[in-house]
């Protein structure tokens, strides 16, 4: 009876301990994150059948700039969301040639729905990420051309360097491949070969770095 007493006593003074310990940890967590950014974005192309001038669409390389604001869910996982604008034009290939021209200016924005897995404990001044998600690319067209919306996705990584508990460096490296054309083409693999429609995407790459704050 006096064991059981005293287990019971030395488990109610275990969690009693615990407990400032955990309501440290919970209060210290910063659990938003808001990052703006710049960088630069790499060009990408697509085929064209539906006019006479050109054959292929591209869009010119150029500086991104925008914001990654983010929630953690665990130490290491956070929910994520990216605006990410673009100033620039799209050149066409004249038909039959390797000449491109210029053929309309555009604001290119994405937005991203997406999840980030940092590598290291909140410990860590230095933390890698992976980053991997879903949205939709924008483009505000001139010259009378029609605005679209596109399909996109992400895939990436980078680090981040704490420098103080709300404050921290950051930079991103992201895949942010869109569907911009779908076409009928012919497909062919070990059973033959065979017609499909063919989605087209414009394959950048946009890197960026910035300054994080947490709250």
């Amino acid at each position: 009876m006096r064991f059981r007493f005293v287990l019971l006593l030395t488990i109610l003074f275990s969690f009693i301990a615990i407990a400032p310990a955990q309501a440290q940890y919970y209060n210290d967590y910063q659990k938003w994150e808001i990052a703006p950014f710049v960088g630069f974005e790499t060009p990408g192309s697509y085929p064209l059948n539906n006019s006479l001038a050109f054959d292929r669409l591209r869009i010119n390389s150029g500086v991104s700039y925008g914001a990654f604001l983010d929630y953690s869910l665990t130490e290491n996982a956070q929910a994520e969301l990216m605006w990410s604008r673009n100033n620039t034009s799209f050149d066409g290939r004249v038909a039959g040639t390797s000449t491109y021209v210029k053929a309309f200016n555009s604001n290119y924005d994405q937005i991203e729905f997406g999840f980030l897995y940092s590598l290291l404990s909140t410990e860590r001044k230095l933390r890698p990420f992976i980053h991997g998600g879903i949205g939709f690319a924008h483009e505000s067209n001139d010259g009378g051309n029609p605005n679209r919306t596109l399909l996109m996705f992400g895939m990436g990584g980078g680090a981040k360097y704490n420098v103080s508990r709300h404050f921290s460096l950051r930079a991103d490296l992201r895949w942010l491949p869109a569907r911009a054309a779908k076409m009928p083409g012919v497909v062919c693999s070990y059973y033959g070969c065979y017609q499909q429609n063919i989605s087209y995407y414009l394959q950048r790459v946009n890197l960026t770095g910035g300054v994080a704050f947490r709250f």
